[in-house]
């Protein structure tokens, strides 16, 4: 048991040194042990590494900083080890799932990620124990929601072995066809997968469904005290555990995090799961490097398990399925969750941005980070996702020669229109205060040139429309 020891001798080293620049030979140093060796002990103990342990610690401070004093963002983010307001903006949203900005107009709590103690584990009588997925892929999010919706449904999909890429997902889905937004609002949100839902988990069960697998949801509905109402916590980790044993993952939401999670694996029985997530917000997968949670069965939401793969029909039928769903929302008139949908969308999108009155507003309400210049990019997220449905639509064109002519077009018209993104990008990037986005007549000019991508957007759902009505 010497090692427990020198462990936390590591973890109080980390701690009475959490503001400066703390060296990993150091850390290893105060455990008598080499880098290499404490690296490995380290993230067998406590399930992470050692520089995750302290991101999380300085982000956690840094939080509560915030809530608690009057300093600036920037001073804070130097303290903690970031360079930049930018750079400490991405980690923090990361984390605790919301920008600095609003913790500091107190708008929205902090997570508390509080110091480890190995004891916990030797209480508890450490067991490794496990079950885990093999071949697990990288699930990476650099703020772009729709791009971490495609990963995470790319990493299911390969896990269960079936042949979908990326843009295939892109298609199917409808995420690379959609968009919403909900009229003078200015919230975060519209790029998630689940925004025009009706029901949960809605995209990924009729996504399966089109690939050939048969799903069933799971809700957990809570009392007020938390405590299951339809199901109880024995027969949620019995669901888990029997889908990881015949090797398909759990998709999973929680409490804590309106984001997507995959659960690849067990230990001990099941009371501990082991997910891709690097932080309690954000699910990414790096380098094999997972997140071990133990009492997880309190915090769960909903899930997905998968039963078994059936017959798919023909892919023409799909394509056609989904183009009917795709030519629908484009047209939508009604709401769903409150949001616009399509071409209705758009011209919101866009009334917003060029009339909406933003003289009152501080720079930090206006800007890139957490702002409404950040808040415009959600949109930017669904027009870039355009570009991911094209390889396919190319594809399509080649193996089905009487949709050649339609689809030729409207794979021009979409990349045309995504380029509107690269377009508002440019003029927004680097421009932290929102001085630029600030400003009428630069927005007017933004407004016009999305006004020629939603008319592209049109084109493209013309072609699709035409294709219907040949078949």
């Amino acid at each position: 048991m010497y090692w427990i020891k020198e462990m936390q001798n590591a973890i109080a080293y980390i701690e009475s040194n959490i503001l400066n620049d703390i060296d990993l030979e150091d850390i290893a140093k105060s455990a008598n042990s080499s880098s290499a060796n404490f690296q490995k002990i380290f993230s067998l103990v406590t399930g992470m590494t050692a520089g995750d342990y302290i991101r999380a610690r300085r982000l956690s401070l840094a939080g509560q900083e915030l809530i608690k004093t009057d300093n600036k963002a920037l001073d804070v983010a130097i303290k903690y080890g970031y360079e930049t307001a930018a750079s400490f903006t991405k980690a923090f949203t990361r984390f605790h799932g919301v920008t600095p900005s609003d913790v500091m107009r107190r708008n929205s709590g902090i997570k508390y990620f509080v110091p480890l103690s190995i004891k916990i584990y030797i209480k508890g009588g450490f067991d490794m124990s496990r079950k885990i997925i093999p071949n697990i892929p990288d699930i990476d999010y650099y703020g772009n929601g729709v791009d971490y919706d495609f990963n995470v449904l790319e990493a299911i999909f390969k896990m269960i072995g079936t042949n979908a890429n990326r843009s295939e997902l892109a298609v199917y889905s409808g995420m690379g066809n959609r968009f919403c937004w909900k009229p003078g609002a200015w919230e975060h949100g519209y790029e998630e997968m689940n925004s025009i839902d009706k029901t949960p988990f809605e995209t990924e069960i009729r996504l399966l469904k089109s690939l050939g697998w048969e799903a069933k949801y799971i809700s957990v509905l809570r009392d007020n005290d938390g405590k299951p109402l339809n199901t109880d916590n024995e027969k949620i980790r019995q669901d888990f555990v029997d889908s990881i044993d015949r090797g398909y993952p759990v998709l999973s939401r929680n409490t804590y995090s309106h984001r997507r999670n995959i659960i690849i694996g067990y230990e001990d029985g099941g009371s501990k799961i082991i997910s891709t997530e690097n932080t309690e917000t954000v699910a990414v997968h790096v380098n094999n490097e997972t997140v071990i949670r133990a009492n997880w069965e309190d915090s769960i939401t909903d899930y997905i398990l998968l039963i078994e793969k059936t017959e798919t029909v023909s892919e023409k039928e799909r394509v056609l399925d989904i183009l009917r769903l795709i030519v629908k929302r484009a047209h939508m008139v009604n709401e769903i969750n409150g949001l616009k949908v399509g071409f209705a969308a758009w011209e919101s999108y866009l009334y917003d941005l060029e009339f909406s009155d933003f003289s009152n507003l501080s720079p930090e309400e206006v800007g890139i980070h957490g702002g409404r210049m950040c808040i415009y990019c959600d949109g930017l997220c669904q027009i870039c996702a355009r570009n991911e449905t094209l390889p396919y639509y190319r594809s399509l064109a080649e193996r089905y020669p009487e949709w050649r002519e339609e689809l030729t077009a409207a794979v021009a018209a979409l990349d045309e229109c995504q380029k509107y993104a690269g377009f508002i990008w440019q003029h927004v990037s680097g421009v932290e205060d929102g001085e630029t986005f600030r400003d009428p007549a630069v927005r007017k000019i933004l407004a016009d040139e999305g006004r020629k991508a939603m008319a592209k957007d049109m084109e493209a759902i013309e072609q699709f429309e035409k294709i219907l009505e040949e078949k």
